[in-house]
């Protein structure tokens, strides 16, 4: 599939709202729980949603749901399939056909196809299960602070991100120091949410202080919450990266019991050369 360039969700409250969704995905939160909690009626949220997204509300907050226990089937091994359903507030039943209705297949099929493609992803790189093994033990637990961040929340294909990042760097290049971090928030797994519609956050630590942001309240700006993390000290190539997420943690979540919890998986750019040879810390935020 052609990728296409990514889109800007420019409106505050429309950020507003996605952030208010992701947070309380696992609750059962309803349209009007959104609007409520943007001060906005029902109507007028519903309409420039829609207007900013091209997507309905109420059907945004239902494919978040229907993703995310698509994501949790694939690193949470040791629950059930009923477990998984039921935290997003699906019976059994309603679960099953939901879940296929959206991804084309069963649960269970999904379970299933995901452990292979998972598998095949890692050897086609050339990767043993040392080498798996091995990676697996550059994974530290961290407890990392709150850190305000400028940010762009996008919408498009991840293969646009090397563009992506050249016109936010230059964008805001003005609110950076030599204590500047950029930092990018991985928000959809492509190969559960549609490729050419995932969406992703580009960010910039700030002081909160700095008084540019004054000057411009336009800039977006929120907190990247801390916490509990298990983070994953990548150096390597960018083609490794998806082996990473979909074979790595998964395999070390299973083996160490822990949980993702709903705040953002997120990596902390710390070099990267000419070649693209890059070292960054992959952030995945635990229970």
């Amino acid at each position: 599939m052609e990728a296409r360039e990514s889109s800007t969700i420019r409106s505050e409250v429309i950020n507003q709202a996605i952030t208010y969704i992701f947070e309380h995905i696992d609750d059962d939160i309803t349209v009007d729980d959104v609007a409520s909690y943007c001060g906005y009626s029902r109507y007028h949220l519903t309409r420039i949603f829609k207007e900013d997204t091209d997507e309905a509300l109420y059907q945004f907050i239902k494919r978040i749901r229907l993703e995310r226990s698509a994501w949790r089937l694939k690193v949470e091994k040791e629950k059930s399939i009923t477990e998984i359903g039921e935290e997003y507030g699906y019976s059994s039943s309603n679960f099953a056909t939901a879940f296929k209705k959206h991804l084309g297949m069963s649960p269970a099929s999904f379970r299933k196809n995901s452990e292979q493609i998972a598998e095949e992803s890692s050897f086609s790189h050339g990767l043993t299960l040392d080498d798996l093994d091995n990676a697996q033990k550059l994974i530290t637990i961290e407890n990392l602070p709150d850190c305000t961040v400028v940010y762009e929340r996008k919408r498009g294909n991840y293969h646009d991100l090397p563009d992506a990042w050249c016109r936010f760097m230059d964008k805001y290049q003005h609110l950076s120091d030599e204590h500047t971090t950029y930092i990018e928030c991985t928000i959809d797994d492509p190969s559960i949410t549609d490729e050419n519609n995932c969406m992703y956050e580009l960010c910039q630590t700030v002081s909160p202080d700095n008084p540019l942001l004054k000057e411009n309240p336009d800039i977006l700006t929120h907190t990247l919450e801390g916490g509990r993390y298990a983070v994953y000290h990548f150096k390597g190539f960018p083609k490794f990266l998806y082996m990473v997420y979909q074979e790595i943690f998964c395999r070390w979540l299973s083996s160490t019991g822990n949980e993702l919890d709903e705040r953002p998986i997120f990596d902390v750019y710390r070099d990267i050369w000419e070649d693209g040879y890059m070292e960054i810390d992959i952030c995945f935020p635990l229970k």
